[in-house]
């Protein structure tokens, strides 16, 4: 497991360390180890400083880490430690068990039945994991719409085949979830580049509004734009403003700011009106998204 970046600590590095057992115990009442596992310990200020997410993906480096045969992470645990986007990383990991005996469920791993063809299985930066297209299938079948959409959007994205899901779920008549999966796969989109944008647009299908384009190229006097939904009969765009464009990764605030002001005015120039929404919009007041899009769907067809 040397390939996973962490700074977890099992048992027999404590020991080499001097930290018996019983000294590591001890270290974490003081507060200055997290016991994350049993036998797998973190420093404190570290593992306090790290995000919720990234301390669930921590989580799955420990069960690594502990695991006498490596496991093979599934459904939105196999999407976490193989990069692709989620709507929240699970906090205890899933796992495959291929045999109906042997472990069970506890507060620190889940445990999931299922037939494993090896050509499900790959493995990525040390983790053993379902393969892209059986972690889609498998979220599509048994996660609830959003977070199976926010992954399944992001498998289509990386080049797995819509169809060969579909063909798989066309394979597994009767079984549980795949009239869900069907759903999902129904809706999904590759062109859909966060999971902001994932979940404004289920925002949109629930609401009943008339779908939008996705990414399509737009011609202004400063070049060419690609707003993130478009009603191109309507002239109306809808941008999601992720934190991500604010937060210094693309440039400094103010230089963004000012940019997409610009891009404004140019859509704006041409004819488009111009929509935004953010995380808290999309995730909290949907229906101010719903009545806006809703209005401005409506004054274009006034004029």
């Amino acid at each position: 497991m040397t390939g996973l970046p962490h700074r977890l600590l099992v048992l027999a590095e404590l020991e080499a360390a001097g930290l018996g057992p019983s000294a590591a115990q001890r270290a974490a009442r003081r507060g200055d180890l997290v016991r994350v596992l049993p036998g797998v310990y973190a420093p404190a200020a570290w593992w306090h400083g790290l995000p919720e997410r990234d301390r669930a993906y921590q989580g799955h480096v420990a069960v690594s880490l502990t695991a006498g045969i490596p496991p093979v992470f599934c459904r939105d645990s196999a999407a976490t430690v193989l990069g692709m986007r989620v709507l929240h990383r699970p906090m205890v990991p899933h796992v495959v068990q291929q045999s109906q005996q042997g472990s069970r469920n506890n507060r620190h791993v889940i445990h999931h039945w299922a037939e494993l063809p090896p050509t499900d299985v790959i493995e990525v930066d040390g983790f053993r994991a379902t393969s892209h297209a059986r972690t889609a299938l498998d979220c599509g079948r048994f996660l609830p719409l959003a977070p199976a959409l926010t992954v399944v959007d992001h498998a289509l994205r990386l080049g797995v085949s819509r169809q060969d899901l579909l063909t798989r779920c066309a394979g597994l008549p009767g079984r549980r979830g795949v009239r869900r999966a069907e759903l999902v796969l129904g809706l999904a989109d590759p062109r859909s580049e966060s999971v902001g944008e994932t979940l404004t647009r289920l925002v949109i299908v629930r609401a009943g509004l008339p779908l939008p384009e996705l990414q399509v190229e737009v011609e202004t006097d400063l070049g060419v734009f690609r707003p993130d939904f478009v009603w191109r009969e309507a002239r109306v765009v809808l941008e999601f403003d992720g934190m991500v464009k604010y937060s210094g990764v693309h440039g400094e605030t103010a230089q963004v700011l000012i940019a997409e002001r610009r891009r404004e005015k140019a859509l704006t120039n041409r004819g488009w009106r111009v929509l935004r929404t953010d995380w808290a919009t999309v995730t909290q007041r949907p229906e101010l998204l719903v009545s806006a899009v809703r209005r401005a769907l409506a004054e274009s067809a006034r004029r």
